[in-house]
């Protein structure tokens, strides 16, 4: 997974859904595809949720 630092979060998916994970890699596709090529799924640990971030700028970055 890119490692990318003061990302810009582009979608949240509770992990209360049991294909949270699923739907957040489905969605970074769904980014990549448009203006966010470096879109990808991080874990937000505190807030419960998987996340689709992107670098700042995000096609430019």
């Amino acid at each position: 997974m890119p490692h990318c630092t003061n990302p810009q979060e582009l979608e949240r998916v509770s992990d209360a859904d049991l294909r949270a994970n699923q739907r957040a890699e489905w969605l970074a596709g769904e980014h990549r595809a448009g203006d966010y090529p470096t879109a990808h799924v991080h874990y937000d640990l505190p807030g419960q949720a998987f996340t689709v971030v992107a670098p700042q700028g995000g096609a430019s970055a």
